[in-house]
């Protein structure tokens, strides 16, 4: 099977700082922490480590350790950090020759700082990656695919989407998309075109939020649709890590409150036949016709979070294109996201499918089911 993977490719810079300081400020919504770094200071580095990255990218190499065939289509400039992300991708036999090189622009660069606790804060320069265009789609490598992966599409890329997953319908090819916040922010008749065509939406907890406001905000009805009360506490306080809480707490975004459930029933009513949800250290939600399942994260040492998304979604769709039910394969992405937090970079991690099955072997965690 051949999959093929669209979306962003950068060049990520990781600053190691251990100095960073913390500030938390707790508002009804819940608490939000922020990086401080004094004014005019210069602030020493530990390392700095320079790696590829990209969604893209990471989940054409996470897919090709699984077993599968993989072309990954994505926009670079022609500079030092173009030739290092195709480098890398040749030498996971990734095939590179539909990356669109734009020598007019640079490639796309992440800096990346760490904070004390092991999160990440990003500084993002999209680069070519807001070049890539509808003609950059190959429709024949399209056509040929037997499943389809669309990773966050960057500025005017975004506009490449319905295009995207309307060739796909043509050509009967399954689509997995995961948005990026930015792209679910300010596109929504983009998204909302688009999710008619899309098997399965891949999003965290965050990007879910956000695309509950934005679709909102475009049409009212989508307020009744996603509305939950406000009477329970948002923050989910004094609620054990492996709880399934965002199942029966109000999310709280941009002064309003939604509910998970009712995010479930209306975007699977749009189109896909799968909706999941990822919310960090406290595991991942997922969603088809009548039944929600939780998964709680599995405790491992966390180096980086850079890429643990893409590493979740790429093992979730794979397992689920080798014949594994939706239990199963939210096994496999939590097993290979948890393996690339404990490694520095997006791909280092990466698991095979053999490591894959073999891990599963070893959870000792319940996956609880629901009807929606």
């Amino acid at each position: 099977m051949n999959i093929l993977t669209i979306g962003g490719a950068t060049q990520d810079i990781l600053l190691q700082y251990d100095g960073i300081d913390l500030m938390s400020i707790s508002q009804p919504q819940g608490t939000q922490s922020y990086l401080l770094f004094e004014a005019g200071a210069k602030i020493e580095v530990e390392s700095i480590t320079h790696l590829s990255g990209g969604g893209a990218t990471n989940v054409a190499v996470s897919f090709r350790r699984q077993g599968f065939s993989t072309t990954c289509i994505c926009a670079v400039g022609n500079d030092e950090a173009s030739k290092h992300i195709l480098q890398d991708l040749a030498q996971e036999n990734v095939c590179t020759k539909y990356i669109k090189q734009i020598p007019s622009a640079a490639t796309g660069t992440s800096y990346i700082v760490t904070s004390l606790h092991n999160d990440r804060t990003i500084f993002t320069y999209r680069g070519a990656n807001t070049l890539l265009s509808t003609t950059d789609i190959n429709e024949e490598v399209l056509s040929n695919a037997s499943y389809i992966y669309i990773t966050s599409l960057s500025g005017n890329a975004a506009h490449t989407l319905p295009a995207i997953t309307s060739l796909a319908k043509k050509h009967c090819v399954p689509v997995a998309i995961n948005p990026g916040k930015s792209q679910l922010a300010s596109n929504p008749e983009i998204l909302k075109e688009s999710l008619k065509d899309v098997d399965i939406l891949i999003l965290n907890s965050t990007e879910a939020k956000q695309l509950m406001a934005t679709l909102t905000n475009y049409d009212k009805s989508f307020h009744q649709a996603f509305n939950a009360s406000s009477s329970k506490n948002p923050c989910a306080l004094n609620q054990p890590d492996n709880a399934a809480y965002l199942l029966d707490q109000p999310i709280a975004c941009q002064g309003m409150f939604f509910s998970l459930p009712n995010f479930f029933s209306t975007i699977l009513n749009i189109g896909p036949r799968i909706v999941v949800v990822t919310n960090g250290a406290n595991g991942v939600y997922a969603s088809s016709k009548k039944t929600m399942y939780f998964h709680p994260s599995i405790r491992v040492p966390v180096i980086n979070t850079v890429g643990a998304g893409d590493a979740f979604g790429s093992a979730f769709v794979g397992s689920l294109l080798n014949g594994a039910t939706i239990e199963k394969a939210l096994q496999h992405g939590i097993i290979n996201s948890a393996s690339v937090l404990s490694h520095v970079g997006a791909k280092a991690g990466l698991l095979t499918m053999a490591t894959l099955e073999e891990q599963v072997q070893k959870i000792d965690l319940t996956i609880k089911t629901f009807n929606l």
